[in-house]
């Protein structure tokens, strides 16, 4: 048997090895390196790695054989090993002091917009606004590719089927779901169901052959993408569902309610594993961290929850350091970290492995901060504010590197490409600016 291959993926830190086996057969090896750092020794790495006692990796068939019972790589391959793992170390050295400036701005929508998305890559951007509409736009120009028009209320929500990204799905006021093609821009389906606005709608995450829709209505649903069949009808919330996000690996799904519960649905048994109960009023937000060992709830109640997927009777941690409103909450891209916005002009980023530790706080915008998240590397942090500003923090320190100023009125989403090197901000000014 032989290693044939080595993927990278940068961000969080990993890596793919790809074997051989005399009669052709094919399995590959995932090793997430959560813990890497600029100053890991990767020879530490290799040899856990050759001896096949590295603790966090994954054996899976890459073909239809049935064998996983196979060898690690040999000791020769040591070299190609450690400069992948260099490879990945070098992207972690963030450079901290990178200015980013206006490439494009995109005025095509009429109204405000209300939720903005990149491709894989950042080739392609996304946005939803209350002008019915969602547009297409190349990043590189700023010009718009489609127009998607066919809804008859509010887009909401704008999502790509990552990572192939050649399907777009949108949420709408109108209570549809539809997808579209990413390359021609025309529908493909629509998907009915709900008595509600439709606020989030995501792809299944490894095979995009399901859709999962959250609504106003109270309920979350699962649609099949290609028969636009209702599959799943989610009904315990007993208030309006405003996001849901699907597991790393598709099978568990996690609600988030008005009804102050966040809920984790096991999609394969179609059931129920727990409701998340402690907050006092609506949640904002709630999110699964990388390796989906962890979650987080924020809430207008001033607080946020760590929950620990081992036991969910009662959350981990209990962040109440906020004096108003928590309207965000976001990981970095190994999950041991967490962000928090708060209408009290405020973010807050969060050590959540081991004891909780709050290691920096953003001080500097004059209005609510209603989104956060970190760069793929995770030394930076960014803010979008009412201020009509966003801004970008060193976590490490708290200390504000850069302010993105330009828009007119409130910034209210931010993200950033997968390598880093392009940022998107959305304002209700009716525009999106592109900044490099």
């Amino acid at each position: 048997m032989s290693l044939t291959k080595i993927f990278l993926r940068y961000y969080p830190p990993g890596i793919a090895l790809n074997y051989q086996q005399n009669n052709g057969d094919e399995y590959m090896q995932h090793i997430d390196l959560l813990d890497l750092t600029k100053n890991t020794n990767p020879d530490e790495i290799v040899r856990k790695i050759l001896a096949g006692d590295y603790n966090e990796s994954q054996v899976v068939p890459a073909s239809t054989s049935n064998n996983n019972n196979i060898d690690i790589i040999s000791p020769h391959e040591d070299r190609a090993l450690k400069k992948a793992i260099a490879k990945l170390q070098r992207k972690l050295q963030e450079p901290t002091k990178k200015k980013f400036y206006i490439h494009t701005r995109s005025d095509a929508h009429i109204l405000p917009l209300t939720n903005v998305a990149f491709d894989r890559i950042g080739e392609r951007c996304l946005t939803g606004s209350y002008d019915r509409t969602c547009r297409i736009i190349n990043t590189q120009t700023g010009c718009e590719e489609h127009v998607l028009r066919e809804h008859n209320n509010v887009v909401f929500s704008v999502a790509f089927n990552l990572p192939k990204c050649d399907r777009v799905v949108t949420g709408s006021f109108d209570g549809t779901a539809k997808i579209w093609s990413a390359s021609s821009g025309l529908c493909r389906s629509t998907y009915v169901g709900h008595t509600g606005e439709v606020v989030a709608a995501v792809f299944h995450p490894i095979n995009s052959k399901t859709i999962c829709t959250a609504s106003m209505d109270s309920t979350a649903r699962i649609f099949d993408v290609e028969t636009t069949q209702e599959l799943q009808n989610l009904t315990y919330h007993g208030a309006e569902v405003i996001t849901t996000h699907f597991s790393r690996d598709g099978n568990l799904l996690l609600t988030g309610s008005f009804d102050r519960t966040a809920a984790i649905w096991d999609i394969r048994s179609e059931s129920l594993i727990a409701q998340l109960r402690g907050h006092t009023a609506e949640l904002s937000n709630c999110v699964w961290n990388f390796p989906c060992d962890l979650l987080a709830t924020g809430s207008l109640d001033s607080t946020a929850c760590v929950w620990d997927m081992r036991q969910l009777d009662k959350a981990l941690y209990h962040i109440g350091d906020h004096t108003d409103e928590v309207l965000d909450v976001a990981f970095d891209s190994t999950g041991k970290r967490l962000a928090t916005a708060s209408n009290d002009c405020t973010a807050r980023v969060w050590d959540v492995k081991g004891d909780l530790a709050m290691l920096s706080i953003m001080l500097g915008h004059t209005d609510e901060v209603s989104k956060v998240c970190f760069s793929p590397a995770g030394g930076i942090l960014m803010t979008a504010s009412a201020d009509a500003t966003a801004r970008l923090w060193l976590v490490e320190s708290g200390l504000c590197s850069q302010i993105l100023a330009g828009h007119e009125g409130e910034v209210f989403s931010c993200t950033f490409n997968y390598s880093g090197d392009i940022i998107l901000t959305a304002s209700k000014d009716n525009t999106c600016r592109l900044w490099r």
